[in-house]
């Protein structure tokens, strides 16, 4: 009997500290799992190696910056002539 209400005490501290810890979760709105969802994620790399590496390179593409073109000499709006000391502000419209 003593088995029986220890176990059903510690099932019952159990239940109320998973709710507390939902609850909290949910209040936030932080996520929590984020180093469980990591580890059980790195299981696509055994089961499909070639997934993984395709979900990898598809990611990157969205830290990937746009790639600007060197300015040519009509879009620089200030030109310096060194031997006749003057410089040129282009108006722009």
């Amino acid at each position: 009997m003593t088995t029986v209400a220890v176990f059903t005490g510690a099932g019952l501290a159990l239940l109320v500290l998973v709710v507390l810890a939902g609850h909290r979760t949910l209040r936030r709105g932080a996520p929590a799992g984020g180093g469980v969802a990591d580890g059980l994620g790195s299981f696509i790399d055994v089961f499909d190696p070639a997934r993984a590496r395709a979900d990898r390179d598809l990611r990157s593409h969205d830290d990937q910056g746009t790639v600007m073109p060197s300015p040519d000499d009509d879009d620089r709006p200030v030109r310096v002539d060194l031997d006749r000391g003057v410089v040129r502000v282009r108006k722009t419209p």
